[in-house]
């Protein structure tokens, strides 16, 4: 009886272990070390639908406008990132938003386009 008693313990620890585990795991997951640098930031997001949104992505010194819906992900621009800088209002305040972030964008695009 004692030894039953002994593995039914030892299981419920077991299995009580596991939910832990599995948090320490994800916890790990999001740690970076000091003064690592992110490979993929996210700059703006446009909901245009309850599944469809424009993206911008900030990745290896380039920014991708992208398109993505639930079944697909479809590439609709793209820049270096020293081109996307956040434009300038006339009081001289940034404007935020990604109304800003895309028409300059687009912009950087179409001066490069006309430069080639």
């Amino acid at each position: 009886m004692q030894s039953m008693a002994w593995s039914l313990s030892m299981m419920v620890l077991v299995l009580a272990l596991i939910p832990l585990a599995m948090w320490v795991v994800k916890r790990m997951q999001t740690i970076r070390p000091a003064g690592a640098q992110r490979q993929l930031e996210v700059v703006a997001q446009l909901p245009l639908g309850p599944r469809e949104r424009v993206v911008m992505v900030r990745v290896q010194g380039r920014v991708l406008v992208l398109g993505a819906t639930a079944q697909h992900i479809s590439l609709l621009a793209e820049a270096d990132a020293q081109d996307f800088a956040p434009p300038s209002a006339p009081n001289g305040a940034m404007p935020t938003g990604f109304a800003g972030l895309l028409k300059n964008l687009t912009a950087g695009v179409a001066s490069q386009g006309q430069r080639k």
